[in-house]
């Protein structure tokens, strides 16, 4: 009887609900896209304040979408907010230089401040040419951005497994923690006073939270100068009216480019995306899923023997896995044992409490390890997945290859 209902249910509706998954989606993306084109008919409507308004509420969710940054900077431009609009129009030529839309990004760059080109000129003067012969580019070139360099380095220090980067904000001077896990860039008001760098003064845009509590803490997305190293990109940084733990470097720096974290060595290399090093024979490769919306990495780990979803968060120093609520954890085969000690654990948006103890057996890829430190937050509403910590891949320098969607993990 089993067997035929559940043939039934196979032939007559699983096609239905497969398409109703579909149907959901494509109604998800339309609604998105949809507020973006209703900011464009709005700009070319000439109702500037309305589309900005409409693109920066999709911006928080998709900083990456040129589209929306590039109206987002014709629509400033158009108000006479020229430095706002000049923020966006870099972020569009950095992030899509060879793009039709970084192409006119630049061009209108180029009126607004022709200094940032000055280098061009002089590099292009420096080339060496032949009689009768025009110099043709290389085609195999063309993703660099030649303003900056190919791959870099900078020191680091680790601190029971943080690793901390020296980093500048507009210009000042702060040392941030390398967060894997975190969306971008983060950084509290009470942090920018004390470097002296200027706090947002309009009301909180919303309201973010964290891994610790359940606390919401009000917050702005500002387009800042961000420097690591020998290289500045303007991107989205979070700014919490109080943060509670450390500042940040977030993906929506680091996920500009390929990151290699050598623990053993303290540096850490950062690389252009789509330059490619060739195969590294010493590497293990761990496939991960890149989540776009809020910039997480995905990878699949095996759980006392069942596999379940984590994010990969070189922020999460309290434990090898970190689980959001005891609910979850049933849900990944992990119950919290009678003897499971209670501490407290740190975060964003301040502190929370939670189970400590030790679980058998976790596995990704050629990491093997047992008696793996793990942690269940008290909090019962944050259905986001378990953080994998630093703890679990210690004794690894990585690699996020994002041009090959990999984790290169060689043992140090």
């Amino acid at each position: 009887m089993f067997d035929g209902n559940h043939k039934v249910f196979k032939t007559y509706f699983l096609p239905f609900y497969l398409t109703l998954l579909v149907v959901l989606a494509a109604n998800e993306a339309f609604a998105l896209d949809n507020k973006r084109d209703q900011a464009i008919k709005l700009y070319n409507g000439k109702n500037y304040k309305a589309a900005t308004e409409l693109l920066d509420d999709h911006l928080l969710l998709f900083p990456d979408d040129i589209f929306a940054l590039y109206y987002d900077g014709l629509s400033y431009q158009a108000l006479g907010q020229m430095e706002r609009a000049k923020l966006y129009y870099v972020q569009v030529l950095s992030q899509a230089p060879k793009h039709q839309l970084g192409i006119y990004a630049k061009t209108i760059l180029k009126r607004m401040d022709p200094g940032m080109f000055a280098h061009e000129k002089s590099q292009a003067e420096s080339q060496p040419t032949m009689p009768g012969v025009k110099n043709i580019p290389n085609p195999a070139l063309d993703f660099r951005d030649h303003s900056i360099p190919d791959e870099w380095s900078v020191p680091i220090t680790v601190d029971r497994d943080c690793i901390w980067v020296d980093v500048e904000l507009n210009g000042r001077k702060i040392k941030m923690e390398f967060d894997t896990g975190a969306p971008s860039v983060t950084i509290g008001k009470n942090q920018m006073a004390e470097i002296g760098l200027e706090a947002p003064k309009t009301p909180a845009e919303s309201t973010t939270g964290g891994s610790s509590s359940n606390k919401q803490v009000p917050c702005w997305h500002v387009p800042t100068r961000v420097k690591v190293g020998a290289v500045e990109k303007t991107v989205q940084v979070l700014v919490m009216e109080t943060n509670e733990a450390s500042p940040l470097l977030g993906q929506s720096y680091a996920g500009l480019f390929e990151c290699t974290i050598d623990v053993s060595g303290k540096r850490l290399q950062f690389r252009q995306r789509g330059i490619d090093k060739g195969v590294n024979r010493n590497a293990y490769a761990v496939p991960y899923i890149y989540q776009e919306a809020g910039h997480r990495i995905f990878v699949d780990v095996d759980i006392n023997g069942k596999i379940g979803r984590c994010i990969f968060d070189t922020g999460n120093t309290a434990s090898g896995l970190s689980f959001n609520n005891s609910a979850q954890a049933a849900s990944y085969g992990v119950s919290i044992p009678h003897d499971a000690i209670s501490t407290k654990t740190g975060g964003v948006n301040g502190e929370g409490r939670c189970k400590r103890f030790t679980i058998r057996r976790m596995r990704l890829g050629p990491l093997d390890k047992t008696d793996i430190s793990v942690t269940v937050s008290e909090k019962i509403d944050d259905d986001e997945p378990p953080l994998l910590g630093a703890s679990f891949w210690e004794g690894y320098e990585y690699t996020v290859n994002r041009q090959k969607k990999v984790i290169e993990f060689v043992r140090r």
